[in-house]
């Protein structure tokens, strides 16, 4: 919710510039060079003008139908349109108006004045006072009721000038009717000033302050649980207006250009996810450390984008703004659903993103870790406990500019997921550092001029830069805007002082640069992608599908084999088994394997690669291990890596 800032008697001035209030034919009155009674202005008269009907508010907003002592019976000039004039000049001053609740004392009064200022009672003289013809003139609001507007709000007094008696006489207005055959008191005809104290003592909304918001807010009763801002309404206070969702921050063109966005990449990395899993995780019997932290990465990733496929399958604006001028809250189930996909998602990709470089890091320094499964257990509780208290806090909210459903509540977000993930991003990228500072050692000894091994190391260094610099992009991009936030609520007085402005140009709220919003979203939705291009392309993957039961189903792979699809003669040697059409292939690959593991000796760790497999679960423990240990260390001199 915004608040006014205390510091806007500057701004309240420049909303009451579009008043023009009085701004009527006595402008150009003058005293024709009489000296007026005290307590009397003077008025020119048309003979033109009528006394009229007002022709009435609208159906849908009300104005001064209640606030007139006697609506069948105003002073109209010319013709009745200069009552619809009047009327959009009325209208924008209840709108100023609305904003100076926080200023201003008794504004319903004001408005029963500004009613009586552009809509006077009429008088009609009788032909006993002009008997050469009727005319009608009007009653203008007397002083001490502009005294009293000002009085109780002194903004009021940069567009009223009280002490004037031709526009606010103490006692009434002087016409010369001499042309009309009033011959009394030199031919001036007193007409008395109007108050519309009585009116407004007696009217039954005398209560009823009349708010009218500018396009494109809305006006809500705050008061009503019914629109309260728990339920995902967002008032500009102090007033009961509500920002419009989807939140006007950028244009209607931007806030597609991400949602298509949203659409192309979260179903392409949906798929990628999908693939990875099935991969690394269904068809792989090669169950090692890294391929877990492969499979459980993708689950999460699957998790993020099942968000964006259920928002914009319902409907990003029907999800997010289930109402006119409200933002989606936990309560409505298709918003809490998402969140908590969303939010368990990213906080278990963090973790398993931390677990990653923590395993790579032992598979370095030849650390043995303690059994996986805790990695498991911890990242699956914590991600848990994470969405179970903010669930249990309602704080899932669409939120005034998003493209999901997330935690809005700054206490329950930083304790749930910025400190927590911030933790293990640390921890990650403590890992990573001493990763490429032991590669380096390694590399400085090296005598050979094979830079294999390093050319080894771009796909899982690729792959923890690229997703780890990601989540660090969504760290600093959310404090960022966090610091910020300040400002942008201060800036909502330059979105309201546009809309009153009127002059046709699109305003918007102050917000996060825009380029850097789409980047935020663009990367959370590019993890799946990310993964499948490093691992899910590898020669690793292709062997494993090459050897899962689905291909080598009788009713697949012959098909595979008629129309050379997949050449099942070019299989590397996979896992504890062969394939039965390349045995002896896979006899001369051991046979290089061999040739290869004795070459070892010639320095350290010319062939290490990034990838905890089976030997080093079972317990690699110093860096002066045995030749016999180093070995379980995976070649990759004439295998691909993943």
């Amino acid at each position: 919710m915004f608040s006014n800032n205390n510091n806007k008697i500057i701004i309240i001035l420049k909303l009451f510039l579009i008043i023009l209030i009085v701004n009527n034919n006595n402008n150009n009155f003058k005293t024709f060079g009489l000296n007026l009674p005290d307590g009397y202005g003077a008025g020119l008269v048309d003979p033109t003008a009528t006394c009229s009907n007002y022709i009435g508010d609208s159906i849908d907003q009300p104005l001064c139908n209640e606030k007139l002592a006697n609506n069948k019976n105003i002073y109209t000039s010319k013709n009745i349109t200069i009552q619809y004039i009047n009327q959009k000049i009325v209208e924008k001053t209840f709108i100023s108006l609305t904003f100076l609740q926080s200023k201003c004392f008794d504004l319903n009064f004001a408005e029963f004045g500004i009613c009586d200022i552009y809509f006077p009672p009429c008088f009609q003289t009788p032909t006993t006072i002009t008997p050469i013809k009727s005319v009608s003139l009007p009653q203008r609001l007397c002083k001490s009721a502009c005294e009293r507007m000002v009085s109780n709000c002194s903004s009021l007094g940069a567009s009223l000038n009280c002490s004037d008696p031709l526009k606010f006489p103490k006692i009434a207005t002087l016409y010369n009717l001499t042309d009309y055959g009033f011959t009394a008191n030199g031919g001036f005809f007193p007409v008395p000033c109007t108050d519309p104290l009585s009116t407004y003592e007696n009217s039954e909304s005398t209560s009823e302050f009349i708010e009218i918001c500018p396009s494109p807010l809305l006006l809500f009763n705050s008061s009503d649980p019914k629109y309260s801002p728990d339920r995902g309404y967002t008032y500009l206070t102090p007033t009961n207006c509500v920002l419009p969702c989807v939140a006007p921050i950028y244009t209607e063109k931007k806030w597609h250009q991400m949602y298509n966005m949203s659409k192309i990449l979260s179903t392409i990395s949906f798929v990628c996810s999908i693939y990875n899993v099935l991969t690394f995780g269904i068809l792989n019997h090669r169950r090692s450390k890294y391929n877990y932290c492969i499979t459980f990465f993708s689950a999460s990733v699957i998790l993020i984008t099942m968000m964006d496929i259920v928002t914009y399958g319902i409907g990003y604006e029907k999800l997010l703004c289930p109402e006119p001028g409200r933002f989606a809250v936990q309560s409505d189930v298709s918003c809490g659903a998402t969140g908590a996909l969303f939010h368990i998602g990213i906080t278990n990709g963090v973790f398993w993103w931390t677990t990653m470089s923590i395993c790579l890091f032992a598979v370095v320094k030849r650390i043995k870790l303690f059994d996986f499964r805790y990695f498991i257990i911890f990242n699956t509780i914590a991600s848990l406990i994470s969405v179970i208290i903010p669930l249990a806090g309602n704080a899932f909210m669409a939120g005034t500019g998003s493209l999901a459903c997330w935690i809005r509540k700054t206490w329950y977000v930083n304790s749930v997921f910025w400190i927590p993930c911030g933790i293990a991003l640390t921890i990650g990228s403590i890992c990573i550092i001493l990763v490429i500072y032991e590669i380096y050692k390694i590399t400085k000894n090296v005598t050979t001029k094979d830079n294999r091994m390093i050319l080894l190391q771009i796909k899982p260094f690729l792959c923890v830069t690229l997703v780890g610099g990601s989540f660090y992009y969504l760290f600093i991009f959310n404090f960022d805007n966090e610091s910020h936030s300040k400002e942008y609520k201060e800036k909502v007085v330059d979105y309201v002082m546009c809309l009153l402005a009127d002059t046709g140009k699109q305003c918007l709220l102050a917000g996060p640069n825009y380029v850097a919003y789409f980047v935020f979203y663009f990367f959370i939705r590019l993890f799946g992608i990310t993964f499948f291009c490093i691992y899910g392309t590898s020669q690793n993957a292709r062997d494993i599908w090459i050897h899962s039961k689905i291909l080598n189903h009788p009713n697949i792979k012959p098909f595979l084999l008629k129309y050379n699809i997949i050449n099942f003669n070019s299989m590397t040697h996979y896992g504890s088994g062969t394939n039965p059409t390349s045995n002896s292939k896979n006899s001369k690959n051991n046979q290089n394997n061999n040739q290869n593991n004795n070459s070892r000796k010639e320095f350290e760790s010319k062939n290490i690669e990034l990838e905890v497999n089976e030997s080093i679960s079972k317990g690699q423990t110093t860096r002066g291990a045995d030749d016999e240990e180093e070995s379980n260390i995976n070649s990759a001199s004439n295998t691909s890596s993943d």
